[in-house]
């Protein structure tokens, strides 16, 4: 693992704090994590997500963390990197603390970059002390004790990088506060799953918003969330599914929108891990359901493509006919490379 210290980091960090802060007062998020309340609290988390991955603070420190990357050639040969993707963990957060696993699961050789834009007062993230590409799989199976793990530096202006291959978990957030870290894929390749840039280009911001309209913009999502969830629907009737999903939207949208298409899908995989364990009614449902919503408002986190066709051939739908015909704000990437690959690794036509 490598770890790069930088003082221009951590005056942007401070600003995306800032922002951060701002977000978590106009949510209304409390700093506590409730059971009780996991899907009111991870939809406010979505929100907040959307918001600092398109914000002019989370593009600047993406960028700054790029050219440094490139400047020390600190990952030479690893020529894209992805936009922030924003990690939030409440205290005492279950919902938020994983076992071993690893980043890399095809051939597309990566870096994981972590960073805090909070200074955190416990140790969020844990990595093994040593890796092995072949055993990986096997590895994040063993609870290994403390002696092999190493913590990372949890402050802010401290960029970690580690092996795509390398094990490491997400820890208890065991202090009072709020806990934010982004994470930023570097590949040699484009990443399949999240839109890349070139290591020489920027990222530009998708959004510069006053108090006034954050607080509309994160109605503008509950109220969504809210009408995808009056959606009845049988499971095996998908035509009626697609139909239903763009009559909702359309009375909704006029225009693509990449944060609550960000929001949506990084829900939906909230959803889709923790939804039975904390008893949310119909999340199966639910994950389906804003999944499309995602793709079909911008596509902006394609592993909802994934999902979605991992759905559609267990239901026999062999094509995405009835996506592509649902797609009323020009939305889909049909041509591009990530949108591509994912179809042919599920062996889509």
């Amino acid at each position: 693992m490598l770890t790069v210290s930088d003082k221009n980091i951590e005056i942007l960090g401070l600003k995306n704090q800032s922002l951060l802060y701002h977000l978590v007062k106009v949510s209304e998020l409390n700093k506590r994590w409730s059971q009780e309340k996991f899907l009111e609290i991870e939809i406010k988390k979505s929100f907040i997500r959307g918001e600092l991955r398109y914000s002019k603070e989370g593009s600047d420190i993406a960028n700054n963390i790029g050219q440094i990357i490139k400047k020390n050639q600190i990952l030479n040969g690893y020529n894209f990197f992805t936009n922030i993707y924003p990690m939030i963990h409440l205290s005492n957060d279950l919902s938020e603390r994983s076992n071993l696993h690893f980043d890399q699961h095809d051939d597309n050789d990566l870096f994981t970059c972590w960073f805090s834009i909070t200074n955190n007062y416990y140790n969020p993230i844990s990595i093994l002390k040593f890796s092995n590409k072949k055993f990986k799989k096997i590895l994040s199976k063993i609870p290994f004790p403390n002696y092999f793990l190493k913590q990372i530096n949890p402050k802010i202006g401290f960029i970690n990088l580690w092996d795509g291959h390398n094990l490491h978990k997400g820890n208890l957030n065991s202090s009072e506060n709020i806990s934010c870290a982004y994470q930023i894929k570097f590949s040699k390749k484009k990443y399949i799953f999240d839109y890349s840039n070139k290591i020489e280009s920027n990222i530009n911001p998708k959004t510069t918003l006053d108090s006034n309209d954050y607080l509309k913009s994160f109605q503008q999502l509950n109220e969504l969330v809210i009408s995808i969830d009056q959606i009845n629907f049988k499971d095996t009737d998908y035509n009626s599914v697609f139909d239903l999903v763009k009559k909702n939207l359309s009375r909704q949208f006029n225009k693509k929108n990449e944060k609550i298409s960000f929001s949506l899908s990084v829900l939906a995989q909230r959803l889709m891990t923790h939804g039975k364990k904390f008893n949310v009614k119909n999340y199966d449902q639910k994950v389906l359901l804003l999944d499309i919503c995602s793709i079909l408002l911008g596509s902006e986190n394609l592993i909802s493509l994934d999902r979605l066709c991992k759905r559609l051939i267990y239901n026999n739908i062999m094509n995405l006919d009835i996506l592509y015909k649902s797609d009323f704000l020009n939305c889909v990437p049909k041509n591009s490379y990530e949108w591509i690959e994912i179809l042919k690794n599920n062996k889509y036509e």
